[in-house]
Order: C-alpha cells, then sequence, then structure tokens
C-alpha cells in the first residue's frame, strides 16, 4: 500500500551536510497500526513527511498503491495526498479563524466534495471525537487535547488510506496523550485504517500492531 525503497535524505546547513536518512525502506500494508520509535533528531518525523508526500527525499521512491509520489507533478501529487492520506501533527496547525466546525470540513472542500454531505460527514466526525458540543468554537478557545481531536477528525474526512501521524501526543499532559491513544485505537479498529505513528512514547508503542525504531537515519523491527 505504501512502501519506500532506499530513501536517503541530505540536508545541507552552513556547517555540515546532515544525512538524516540513510537508505531506509519500508513496506506499511493496509491496516496496519504501526509505531515508529525514535529520540528527538533521529529522523522519524523527516521519514513520515516523505511517506506522505510533504518532502522530497535526496535519493530514494516513494510508492503509493504502485504510484511513485515523486516522479508525478507537485499539482498531481497534492491532489493524491489530499484524498488518500491523513496529517494530525503535534501542533495541530488548526486555522485559526477557523471554527472547529470549519477546520475539519477544509480538506473536503478542497477535494471539491459538496458543501452539505461534507459538513454532514464533519459533524459525524466531531461526534465521534466527542466534540460535538464544541464546533462552533475557535481553536483559541479548545484546549490542546480538544485541538488535536480536531485535527484527527480534520485528517478523516476524506477517508483516507492511511493516516500519517507526526507525535500526536507529544504536546500534551500525560491524561490527554492516553485519550489521544485510544481514539487512534479505536479508529483502526472501527475503520480498519493504516496508520503510523511518529513518536517516542511507549504508551504509543502499546497500541501498535508492529513497532519500528529509528535510529541514526538507519530502521530496525523491534
Amino acid at each position: 500500500m505504501l512502501e519506500a525503497r532506499r530513501v536517503h535524505k541530505w540536508y545541507n546547513t552552513k556547517k555540515a551536510k546532515l544525512h538524516v536518512l540513510r537508505g531506509i525502506s519500508i513496506n506499511v500494508q493496509s491496516g496496519e497500526l504501526i509505531a515508529l520509535l525514535g529520540a528527538s533528531g533521529a529522523g522519524k518525523s523527516t521519514l513520515l513527511h516523505i511517506l506522505g508526500g510533504l518532502d522530497v527525499p535526496t535519493q530514494g521512491e516513494v510508492l503509493l498503491n504502485g504510484q511513485n509520489l515523486y516522479t508525478i507533478r507537485d499539482t498531481v501529487r497534492a491532489s493524491l495526498r489530499n484524498r488518500n492520506i491523513g496529517f494530525v501533527f503535534q501542533f495541530y496547525h488548526l486555522m485559526p479563524e477557523f471554527t472547529a466546525l470549519e477546520n475539519v470540513m477544509l480538506p473536503g472542500l478542497i477535494a471539491g466534495n459538496g458543501r452539505a454531505a461534507v459538513q454532514d460527514k464533519a459533524l459525524r466526525l466531531l461526534s465521534q471525537v466527542g466534540l460535538e458540543k464544541r464546533k462552533t468554537h475557535y481553536p483559541a478557545e479548545l484546549s490542546g487535547g480538544e485541538q488535536q481531536r480536531v485535527a484527527i477528525a480534520r485528517a478523516l474526512i476524506n477517508d483516507p488510506g492511511v493516516l500519517l501521524c507526526d507525535e500526536p501526543t507529544g504536546n500534551l499532559d500525560s491524561k490527554t496523550g492516553e485519550k489521544i491513544c485510544g481514539i487512534l485505537a479505536e479508529l483502526h479498529r472501527e475503520k480498519t485504517c493504516t496508520i503510523v505513528i511518529a513518536t517516542h512514547s511507549e504508551r504509543v508503542a502499546a497500541i501498535s500492531s508492529r513497532v519500528l525504531s529509528i535510529n541514526d537515519g538507519l530502521l530496525a523491527e523491534k
């Protein structure tokens, strides 16, 4: 479903050339829930962004359902990403001028779906993450955990085949982090959604069907 083949990533800085990913290969099967464990700076966020079509690898291939993401035009890749991949980030990245409901609706509207249908679906997703009563609130009026739940609902609005989560509990207290882990585990069970979570949390690893570790740009099965 989602495959990386011998992916390298270099970054040029004023002081040095950083080799962040060193020939990583990974095959993500449909329905898996994978935890990608690693310390800060290990390269897990970089790998997640490359898997999701957000960052171009220096070398190597990434295939989504057999389609190489980096041999197609940027506009085509953006469309594939919008319809097939959902993203959840550590710092939420909600639009501050939009309500919770409007934030969830946005990717569906960008995909060209009808407004009424998108709104109905967004309301169902907000209900699923326990925020139906907060739909008219703006991000600044929501707690960190509530914002993350809005971000999860937004990531699911287009029924993506793959959900990529970059430190989804990293900015939350332990109790709220447990709730987010529970939501992700439930989504995996109910939707058979393929989920890859970059994290340093053993709590996240505990809900996963497969755990990989990344260290010094190299990947290993735990």
